[in-house]
């Protein structure tokens, strides 16, 4: 049976051991830097965003591996029992990064290429580490992120999103006289479904990664329980599928807001927008994507699985702005993330470091094939 003993797993336990909620990483990023140089990694550093980086080899192609240190709230006692290990971060995403080191530490990348190690902060907020690291450049051929799936999935795909914060104001009144003041809440609750005819207009059924969500996830309005309310805002979270751009989902959104408010006159309202990323499909024919499938047929000896997420990632953003092919890889189930019961499965865990290393082998063969 599988221990605690063996070294890659002894450093996810310490990983997990080490509390790192969004923003506040920098007790985590000492400790993967120091383990970094234990390992053999070059150029170990930091950067303004925390971010801890490191590198192996040199030349091209040049991989970068990407992984986040940070988690969401919530401690959970971190544990190996069987063949799991338990704690927060297990599955998102310290899983998949602690593989990611692994599998390149003490010089296990092929020689002849460049593999660059990031574990990058606030992934679970404004996304300031893979910014960070963005805005220094880098001559990246290929991208890796480690997110869980599983050992013998990749992730090609994920929707793009946007925030939508709507506010909504009346002049109130009295709440024995409904009829002759608007409420905030109402109107509110009006542009809700207003959206959500959008949301159904732009959906395909039966297949979630292709069409729009757009989630209420708060609203906030009313101070008095006889008066009605003159204020209400609210947020939706809004998923954007491929074949649509966020610049036109935005205009869409901010045409229901307002076309509302002239229809029903004597309310005020306003959308404004928390930043916005693309979607984003990984070109199935690239040598990053042939890389790991090869390297996992080879590996695990099992057929490899694509597939697209209905959420977002660091990958949407990388691939953007640098234009560079990536996929997502890593252990554990993604359901189990943010959960009271978030675990990896040992045997899943080591099978993604060997997947990994296998995949840089691949990458290089394919690379100079290619060139």
């Amino acid at each position: 049976m599988t221990t605690k003993r063996e070294p890659a797993v002894a450093l996810l336990l310490e990983v997990l051991k080490t509390y790192s909620v969004s923003m506040k990483e920098a007790k985590l990023s000492k400790l993967l830097r120091e383990r970094m140089r234990q390992r053999g990694f070059k150029a170990v550093r930091t950067d303004k965003a925390g971010n801890a980086i490191g590198e192996v080899g040199s030349g091209h192609p040049h991989v970068l591996f990407c992984g986040h240190m940070d988690t969401v709230p919530g401690f959970l006692r971190v544990r190996a029992e069987g063949d799991r290990v338990y704690g927060r971060g297990a599955a998102d995403a310290k899983s998949p990064m602690c593989a990611m080191i692994s599998s390149i530490g003490g010089g296990a990348s092929p020689g002849g290429m460049k593999v660059t190690m990031a574990c990058v902060t606030r992934e679970e907020g404004d996304s300031l580490g893979v910014e960070t690291l963005i805005e220094s450049g880098g001559d990246y051929d290929y991208a890796v992120f480690g997110e869980p799936a599983g050992a013998g999935r990749i992730t090609v795909g994920y929707r793009g999103r946007t925030a939508a914060r709507i506010a909504v104001r009346t002049h109130g009144g009295h709440a024995s006289s409904s009829w002759a003041h608007p409420s905030a809440v109402d109107e509110s609750l009006g542009i809700m479904s207003l959206i959500k005819e959008y949301e159904k207009k732009n959906t395909v059924d039966g297949d979630h990664y292709r069409s729009l969500s757009a989630s209420l996830t708060v609203i906030r309005g009313g101070s008095y329980s006889n008066v009605i309310p003159k204020r209400c805002e609210m947020t939706f979270d809004v998923r954007i599928p491929p074949g649509m751009n966020s610049s036109r989902v935005k205009e869409d959104l901010v045409a229901v807001v307002e076309g509302h408010a002239r229809m029903r006159g004597g309310i005020d309202a306003k959308v404004e927008f928390d930043g916005s990323t693309e979607a984003y499909d990984a070109p199935l024919d690239s040598v990053v994507v042939r890389g790991f499938q090869r390297s996992i047929l080879k590996t695990l000896n099992t057929r490899p699985v694509l597939t697209h997420k209905t959420g977002t990632g660091d990958m949407n953003t990388l691939a953007e702005k640098m234009g560079v092919p990536c996929v997502t890889y890593g252990p554990a189930d993604s359901n189990l993330g943010h959960t009271e019961m978030e675990f990896v499965s040992i045997p899943d865990y080591l099978g993604s470091i060997k997947v990994l290393s296998g995949a840089l082998r691949e990458i290089k063969a394919l690379h100079g094939r290619d060139a």
